[in-house]
């Protein structure tokens, strides 16, 4: 099928691309962790229980192969633990530890801060809208990637 509004299509999709560019910080030289560690660190601080290597793989976007990864230095930095399943032995849950706790206190303002300036330019309902807007198109594109649609 042709699509004869492309350039226009590519045009708002460059917007997203700047959008990222300027508010999703890259990691502060000489922190201890990269960008993708830093998410998955924040993305199993927030899961309030744990959570397993597969939902960190769905919910970052990122393979399997990544994850274990992250996995690996982010548990040899000691800023997660694994706790590993009774009946299963090869399944585990992560956990953030005290060390994990104090890394993230130390730089959330830090990864924050474009959004506080959003929050001094725009007005709270069209930033909530924003937000929603780009957490529904994250669903829609995680469930095709994931094959539920």
């Amino acid at each position: 099928m042709k699509d004869d509004n492309w350039i226009e299509t590519m045009d708002k999709l460059e917007s997203i691309r700047l959008f990222s560019s300027l508010y999703i910080k890259k990691t502060r030289k000489g922190e201890l962790t990269s960008a993708q560690q830093v998410d998955a660190l924040f993305r199993i601080a927030l899961s309030g229980g744990g959570v397993t290597p597969l939902e960190l793989s769905r919910e970052m976007g990122a393979s399997k192969t990544i994850v274990s990864r992250l996995v690996e230095q982010l548990a040899l930095n000691r800023l997660i633990t694994r706790q590993y399943d009774r009946e299963d032995r090869r399944s585990y849950s992560l956990w953030i530890t005290e060390a994990g706790k104090e890394e993230l206190d130390g730089m959330y303002h830090y990864y924050l801060e474009p959004v506080y300036e959003l929050e001094r330019q725009m007005d709270r309902e069209s930033l909530h809208q924003l937000f929603t807007l780009i957490q529904k198109a994250n669903e829609i594109m995680t469930n095709k990637k994931e094959g539920v649609i």
